[in-house]
């Protein structure tokens, strides 16, 4: 959420001051009573609080809207494309492994998020699944990632740890 922050201060321009709390759930009860001016949180901490009116959600940081708030603009849309930081999970193996196994590692891991269950457990935790993505792909991900957060981290003047 730190670095959502700050992708959102370099391309907006706007002075923030970031404030650290140990994860985002410790630091809702701040946002809640108006300490905070604004937060970043998961979709799965504030979707009950923006259901309930408590919070108003401003934008998501999702490539596209949220199926639950289609009123909510991206970020992009907002007018802040360099703002979005997207939270992704990728199935790894190491790289000696056979072409053939990481096939069908994929083919069993797509499998599963077609599975309508799988799919709305996702969903309930705030999850987008994108479509489906070969090795290839998640390794020209992997490598243009790694480019923008360096680029941002220097920006930002976060060492690399």
């Amino acid at each position: 959420m730190h670095l959502n922050t700050e992708m959102l201060r370099l391309s907006s321009g706007i002075e923030l001051q970031p404030i650290a709390y140990k994860g985002v759930p410790p630091g809702m009860p701040d946002l809640l009573t108006g300490r905070l001016a604004f937060a970043m949180s998961p979709m799965s901490v504030a979707r009950g609080h923006v259901a309930s009116g408590s919070l108003r959600a401003l934008a998501v940081a999702s490539p596209t809207r949220v199926k639950d708030l289609p009123d909510v603009p991206t970020f992009a849309e907002a007018g802040f494309p360099d703002a979005q930081v997207v939270s992704w999970y990728a199935l790894v193996a190491p790289s000696k492994t056979p072409a053939a196994v990481r096939q069908r590692l994929n083919e069993e891991f797509t499998k599963a998020l077609a599975d309508p269950g799988v799919r709305d457990r996702l969903a309930q935790a705030g999850a987008m699944i994108s479509d489906r993505s070969t090795p290839e792909q998640v390794d020209t991900m992997l490598k243009q990632q790694t480019v923008r957060w360096e680029q941002a981290l220097k920006k930002i003047k976060i060492d690399k740890e």
